[in-house]
């Protein structure tokens, strides 16, 4: 949407399922079904626009991670990481709850990987994420992606750019030339 409009992306923590342990957890075999079914929806969506999603056996805690990209964003490089991580997660098919593949996330968005797992270890960045959720949970927000357009639309899950075109237009949104 930045190609087409003048928008600010900002990303928000938030966890999909709060109660997965640091190590993960297996999927259950229903969901794991649902996910390697040829005609998964997300997968043909990003298959239309070139992209292959990796398989995955576990669900990933994303604590690590929310703080990971809390502390990118305070030196600039919060964007650059979420690419990476989502990189990692969705095409690698990394467990982005684990420090090997946090590591190399951070080592492709430019950042150093030692002082961001020391920033994480640390946990300065947990009161962020904390607060994160805390907004979340106000909002009613109970889906990964949901998307906030003008602190009053709210667009659950992956949906086609032409959804985002129209409210932004509805918005307001100053369009690029």
């Amino acid at each position: 949407m930045r190609r087409d409009f003048d928008v600010r992306v900002e990303q928000r923590a938030f966890y999909l399922r709060p109660d997965t342990p640091l190590e993960g957890a297996r999927l259950p075999p229903d969901l794991l079904a649902r996910i390697r079914s040829p005609n998964n929806p997300l997968k043909r969506r990003a298959a239309q626009v070139g992209l292959v999603m990796a398989d995955h056996d576990v669900i990933p805690s994303t604590r690590r991670a929310h703080q990971a990209a809390k502390w990118a964003n305070g030196v600039g490089k919060g964007e650059a990481l979420h690419e990476q991580l989502l990189r990692h997660y969705w095409t690698l098919g990394e467990d982005i709850g684990q420090w090997p593949a946090l590591r190399a996330a951070a080592k492709d968005a430019g950042l150093d990987p030692e002082a961001m797992q020391a920033e994480v270890e640390s946990g300065r960045h947990q009161a962020a994420v904390d607060r994160d959720l805390a907004e979340a949970d106000a909002l009613g927000i109970h889906a990964v992606p949901t998307f906030v357009l003008g602190e009053r639309h709210g667009i659950e899950g992956a949906q086609d750019a032409e959804v985002f075109r129209q409210i932004l237009r509805q918005l307001g949104a100053t369009p690029k030339s």
